[in-house]
């Protein structure tokens, strides 16, 4: 069992960090950083740090839950710097990371799904023994939590499970309604931004600066379905990945080039102007509720 800061999110918001690497000659500045929009001023987003101390400290409350109900419970290894970690929503890359990782696809196509720890330990446990020790780490199925942002059901854990009550004592009672409310409002955000006339010309000025270096491309999603395909093909993850460090560089160049984040960054905007007041106040008890958990973690925000 893999737990992870958010073990239940269909409503996580799709796309792949794209880490891309810049040099500067010697004696010149690196230029400024582009924006990195976010719906909601990153209210459901959390920084790789964030992430990772979030879901250490819920991991801590967890196998201190398990041991005080009796149960051996080991956490699986936290894997540091995963693109889902800190996702553009836009695909839009960072100035840092190419030559290594390209957009992260072939690396963690490498590095496959983490081991269970607790593999071994329940393989010694009969069947009854396992069905207990499942229901004391998750609960009872017709306990589980539902969260209904905006018509949609979204399953929680039961807060009699380990991981419930780890969840609430971390990110307080309200965080599932609030998180899920918000994060359906993101979505929202994104699809209008991505429908937006702004969005559309800032993305098909990217394609043009693609086609001129020989990369028929109409979508900024296109580079990473062509990578997607080899691995899906059998392409050896080396050479897939010589091909996604390869586009990642290019892709990054004319995002740069043709001002594609500071566009996005507009469009955004323009779309966020239309938010309700009741929605607002959502997003303020939610930034607390963020802020608590990050303070609780022992990690103040980013």
């Amino acid at each position: 069992m893999v737990l992870t800061p958010f073990r239940s999110a269909p409503l996580l918001l799709a796309g792949v960090v794209i880490l891309v690497a810049g040099c500067t000659a010697a004696g010149r500045e690196a230029p400024p950083e582009p924006p990195d929009p976010r719906p909601l001023g990153g209210a459901v987003h959390f920084t790789a740090d964030q992430a990772s101390a979030l879901w250490e400290a819920e991991e801590t409350r967890v196998r201190a839950c398990m041991r005080e109900r009796g149960h051996r419970y080991l956490s699986p290894g936290h894997r540091e710097g995963s693109p889902a970690a800190t996702a553009s929503p836009y695909a839009l890359l960072r100035p840092e990371g190419a030559e290594s990782d390209g957009y992260g696809m072939s690396a963690e196509y490498r590095a496959g799904p983490p081991a269970d720890p607790n593999e071994d330990h329940l393989a010694g446990l009969s069947e009854e023994e396992e069905e207990i020790w499942r229901r004391a780490l998750l609960g009872e199925e017709e306990n589980d939590h539902e969260v209904l942002p905006r018509g949609r059901a979204v399953t929680g854990y039961d807060a009699q499970s380990c991981v419930g009550a780890a969840r609430a004592e971390l990110y307080g009672p309200e965080w599932p309604d609030l998180y899920y409310a918000m994060a359906e409002l993101s979505h929202e955000v994104i699809e209008l931004t991505r429908e937006s006339g702004g969005f559309r010309g800032a993305e098909s000025l990217w394609a043009g600066c693609m086609a001129e270096r020989g990369l028929a491309y109409r979508s900024l999603e296109d580079p990473r379905r062509e990578i997607r395909e080899l691995l899906s093909e059998g392409v050896s993850p080396q050479v897939a990945g010589e091909r996604e460090r390869e586009l990642a560089r290019t892709d990054l160049e004319c995002q740069l080039e043709t001002g594609l984040h500071e566009e996005v960054e507009r469009a955004q905007q323009e779309v966020e102007q239309s938010i309700g007041a009741e929605a607002r106040l959502e997003l303020e008890r939610l930034e607390q509720a963020k802020q608590g958990a990050l303070e609780r973690s022992n990690v103040g925000r980013e």
